[in-house]
């Protein structure tokens, strides 16, 4: 992929993720916790896929912690403890079934989207 290909594609997924961080405060504002989670989730995965966009590298993963290693191993230090607590909102705010027979949505609280 050329360099400006590169560039493109990074900054289609940088802008969704800024789309997906204000969506996240939108939702939270409205009480809609266990969505604002999932949308903050999508937020710093879709930016670290732009970072990694931008040197034509491989996006399939979905765990931050493995998008970050990628990086640099100061942003995966950096940001160790932050990409840790968001890979584990990834399954339980997106499937129903995730937590058993509780629905995401009477588990997560204000504290998480916080």
């Amino acid at each position: 992929m050329s360099r400006e290909s590169a560039r493109a594609r990074a900054l289609l997924w940088w802008r969704q993720a800024a789309a997906d961080l204000r969506a996240s405060g939108v939702l939270a504002q409205a009480g809609e916790w266990s969505h604002s989670c999932f949308q903050a989730q999508q937020a710093a995965e879709k930016s670290l896929k732009a970072l990694l966009a931008v040197r034509d590298q491989d996006l399939r993963s979905h765990s931050l912690q493995a998008r970050l290693r990628e990086l640099s191993s100061e942003a995966s230090l950096q940001w160790a403890s932050q990409a840790r607590t968001l890979d584990k909102l990834y399954a339980p705010t997106r499937y129903p079934d995730a937590l058993g027979d509780a629905a995401s949505m009477d588990v997560f609280g204000p504290e998480d989207a916080e």
